[in-house]
């Protein structure tokens, strides 16, 4: 037997024998954590004769922690975040040892036995280490090459007197009105664009994302347009200008298409007041991020790359939060270095469900303050001295403590913090501050200011409900879901749709999306509306599982069931057009009845309606403020959450932390 063969012997003997002695010791491991180790470990010393076997123990346990931390979503794994930690370690309810675990050593001792292996950056290992953090390398390359890509469209555009003369009456065009006493954080925003390739406009719901991209765009064909009379609702223009290339995108098609609606909306909403040419060029049909790149079928790579760059000038990217590290660089890669980049986004929401935090990543919160040279620019654009006033001084005093200038600046980031939607006194929006705050007391406090009911009808803006399902799911199956079996038309019953929505934490479980589905469709059998819960039956919703490009089908897309005119039974599907789309179901991808859905899954939606229903069991891993915060904010007039005090507690003081190198400042 070689030498060779004797070390991966006894490297991966030493370790364990197999995955099933591995579970016998190590908790919650997976099969794809065990083999992931395994396989790095035997690369690692397979040109080694001498093995120390702690090292190799430590090393094989750093690796299943960094398999399991890219499970988690998270991009690298910090040494410092592991460090002292048993592993794996879990005993049961009578505190009998289950599984022994594994003890961690500290950040010097795991930095010297990884600082023996080729997997620096510059090394061709699957896995790089550097300065006290493990990556796999793709997470690694992504987070580079994303970070270098922003970087450059940091650069501010060099704008002459002249020119800014034009942006400043283009703004106040556009926002004609001035407070003396708050900042229009809208204003701020469109004008911080306008003088850069790279922008991000975040805020909550009813914050105005979407109305202030709207004179964002306008502002930018205005100047394009290099007339100083196109500002002027009357104005016609002259035939020879050229319209920029804009793409609006987001993640999901249901996103997508709440993008278009939004945008039709406003700009319907700006007719009189913007000039009909501008307002006509301003493009209302949205796309996924995917139909942006072009999908090839059974392929990870896309039709748009660095050899095959899309033809756009301005790229609108919405719901940002759910657009994972993977992807975002993918998009990068595909854009001219002209383009100009503009993401909306909530950066308080859940990140995406693969890996990274894009949005939370470049935009920091608290925000880390404008530099000299950016206030000085929007002072005179906006003809505003905001940074006296005493909003500006509250939300950045924390920046200018001291008087010390920042080594980093946030010029790219303008946080909208007025929402209109849940204005003034609103439970939802009160609820959904207190509980990104991580005010658990005051957050319950306000779920109970009202009597505890079982009611749930949605009559008050928010209500709190027992965690005995049956005691109000079939008063609300009545009230909403049976009125669509009654429906004159598929439109009337997408309007039913979208009045109402059950949320959960999780898709398994007593509380969890397929069993309140179940018991909806237990519900509407007992009162002869469905006659089988396992065939297709008229209106009954859908939602589209998996991606479907020849259909213009995608992942998170809502449908119903519905007869046609020859009394077929077809799949409906709205459209940003107002059109209908018809698709026999055996055409259909794979799709699941949505009467209940994951609050993941609703990202990018809102109803009229919600009910959030929380896991029975307090110690949840899903639970964290971010997800409540994004049920809750999915909800336009009345909220109601069935949960207890304890579970309620451990989601709003639980945060998601993902670990991330991604920095752009």
């Amino acid at each position: 037997m070689s030498n060779q063969s004797v070390t991966l012997q006894y490297a991966s003997e030493w370790i364990y024998s197999s995955f099933n002695q591995a579970q016998r010791n190590i908790a919650e491991i997976t099969a794809i954590d065990y083999f992931f180790a395994k396989e790095m470990c035997d690369a690692l010393f397979q040109n080694q004769t001498k093995i120390d076997s702690e090292e190799t123990g430590v090393i094989f346990h750093v690796l299943l922690c960094l398999s399991q931390s890219v499970r988690n979503g998270h991009s690298c794994l910090p040494l410092n975040s592991i460090s002292g930690q048993r592993v794996g370690f879990h005993s049961d309810e009578l505190g009998l040892v289950t599984h022994h675990g594994f003890n961690i050593p500290s950040v010097d001792i795991m930095s010297e036995y990884l600082d023996k292996q080729a997997i620096s950056k510059d090394d061709k290992n699957l896995i790089v280490y550097q300065r006290g953090v493990l990556y796999l390398r793709r997470y690694y390359e992504f987070e580079t090459e994303l970070a270098t890509y922003i970087q450059g469209k940091l650069i501010r555009c060099d704008l002459s007197l002249l020119h800014q003369e034009k942006i400043k009456k283009c703004i106040q065009t556009l926002f004609p009105q001035q407070d003396e006493l708050e900042i229009d954080w809208q204003k701020i925003a469109v004008a911080n664009a306008i003088n850069k390739n790279f922008s991000i406009i975040a805020g909550g719901p009813g914050t105005g994302k979407t109305y202030t991209v709207i004179k964002l765009l306008a502002a930018l064909l205005m100047l394009e347009s290099n007339s100083s009379e196109d500002s002027s609702p009357d104005y016609i223009p002259k035939a020879d200008i050229t319209p920029l290339r804009i793409a609006l995108v987001a993640p999901t098609g249901k996103a997508a298409q709440r993008l278009s609606e939004s945008i039709i909306k406003a700009v319907d909403g700006f007719n009189g007041k913007i000039a009909s040419n501008i307002l006509a060029a301003i493009p209302s049909d949205a796309q996924t991020l995917h139909r942006l790149l072009g999908v090839i079928p059974n392929s990870p790579n896309f039709k748009h790359h660095q050899d095959n760059l899309l033809s756009v000038d301005v790229l609108l990217i919405d719901e940002v939060s759910m657009v994972d590290l993977a992807l975002m660089t993918r998009v990068f890669r595909a854009l001219p270095q002209h383009t100009k980049v503009i993401m909306l986004g909530d950066a308080d929401q859940l990140p995406s469900v693969s890996v990274g935090s894009v949005l939370a990543d470049i935009a920091p919160r608290p925000h880390l303050g404008y530099s000299p040279d950016s206030i000085s620019y929007l002072t005179k654009i906006t003809n505003d001295d905001f940074v006296n006033k005493s909003e500006f001084k509250t939300l950045f005093k924390s920046v200018s403590r001291g008087n010390k200038i920042p080594k980093h600046f946030a010029d790219h980031l303008v946080f909208l913090t007025k929402s209109r939607r849940f204005d003034g006194d609103g439970g939802i929006g009160l609820l959904a501050k207190s509980v990104i705050a991580g005010q658990s007391d005051m957050s319950w406090k306000l779920l109970n200011s009202q009597p505890q009911t079982n009611d749930g009808n949605g009559k008050k803006e928010l209500t709190l409900l027992s965690i005995d399902i049956d005691s109000w799911l079939p008063n609300l199956v009545k009230q909403y879901f049976e009125q669509m079996f009654t429906c004159n038309d598929v439109n009337e019953a997408f309007l039913l749709l979208a009045k109402f929505r059950l949320l959960c934490a999780t898709r398994q479980g007593e509380f969890g999306v397929e069993s309140l589905n179940d018991k909806v469709k237990l519900l509407l059998m007992a009162k002869g509306l469905i006659h089988n819960t396992d065939t297709l039956y008229q209106a009954q919703p859908i939602m589209i599982s998996e991606n479907d490009y020849r259909l213009g089908l995608y992942n998170g897309d809502i449908g119903v069931l519905w007869r046609n005119g020859s009394g077929h039974l077809m799949a409906v599907f709205e459209t940003s057009t107002d059109e209908l789309k018809w698709i026999m179901p055996s055409r259909l991808p794979t799709f699941t009845t949505v009467y209940a859905m994951t609050i993941h899954k609703t990202q990018g939606s809102e109803f009229d309606h919600v009910l959030m229903v929380l896991p029975k069991q307090s110690n949840n891993k899903l639970l964290s403020r971010e997800l409540l915060y994004t049920g809750i904010t999915r909800a336009k007039s009345y909220l109601s959450i069935a949960t207890t005090f304890s579970v309620w507690q451990q989601g709003v003081e639980g945060q998601v932390k993902r670990f991330s190198g991604l920095k752009i400042s």
